[in-house]
């Protein structure tokens, strides 16, 4: 069950800053972002805006130059690695652009494989989410065997099944033909009445007007926001193809 009385995700003043050559490149510069539980928020920008270290930063994937990282309350920034690893595992959830399944494993086995990391595979928490995405005739099947909607879903339940307070997802639906994009995005929409919040770099226009917020990056900064107040996120979306 997903902890509704917490954000899902603080981030504060956060850098992050590497060497190239002699100079210093800020990927992200003092960048301040809050995801309540329930909450779909797109992050959109150019090539090099800052999108994917944003993603990397929130799911425990890279460390700060400075600043901190806050996940249902807790300050992963200082976590030992040893922890990292297991509260990443436990309470992030990831869906990529690539699904990644492993090709001789089943739909089953590839969904309950974050359980098998944790050492607790538990059969009926994997047909339960096989069942929530769709997929309950398909536990059985090959990856070889399922289109590309049916991949993105046996990703999206593997992601799912330790229970993550969030998700995040990068360019998730940018591989899938329509129909199957949008039942992706239904299927977002119900996990959030659930209180999952869901982070999502996207430059589909019709998959960022789907979102609570759209925040836009430019040069490791917030340049922009939409929202229900604010300017539409076609015009976040518009604004960072320039």
């Amino acid at each position: 069950m997903v902890d509704t009385s917490t954000p899902a995700v603080e981030v504060r003043n956060l850098w992050r800053s590497y060497k190239r050559g002699s100079e210093t490149v800020h990927a992200l510069a003092g960048l301040d972002l809050v995801v309540q539980p329930g909450e779909m928020v797109g992050i959109v920008g150019r090539s090099g805006s800052g999108k994917t270290t944003l993603l990397n930063q929130i799911g425990c994937l890279d460390r700060p130059t400075s600043g901190s990282v806050l996940i249902a309350g807790t300050d992963v920034t200082g976590l030992p690695e040893h922890e990292l690893v297991a509260f990443r595992r436990d309470h992030i959830g990831f869906i990529f652009q690539l699904f990644y399944l492993l090709p001789t494993l089943s739909v089953a086995e590839n969904v309950g494989m974050p359980m098998l990391f944790a050492h607790a595979y538990d059969r009926a928490r994997v047909r339960e989410i096989c069942e929530r995405v769709g997929l309950a005739g398909r536990m059985s099947a090959l990856p070889a065997s399922l289109d590309g909607g049916d991949m993105q879903r046996v990703a999206i339940a593997r992601a799912l099944v330790n229970d993550p307070a969030l998700l995040l997802a990068d360019e998730p639906t940018g591989r899938l033909e329509r129909q199957a994009r949008d039942e992706v995005l239904d299927l977002f929409d119900d996990l959030r009445a659930d209180g999952l919040a869901i982070v999502m770099a996207t430059h589909d226009l019709e998959q960022a007007d789907r979102c609570d917020r759209v925040i836009e990056l430019r040069d490791g900064r917030r340049l922009g926001e939409a929202g229900v107040d604010s300017a539409p996120a076609a015009h976040c979306v518009a604004a960072a193809a320039r």
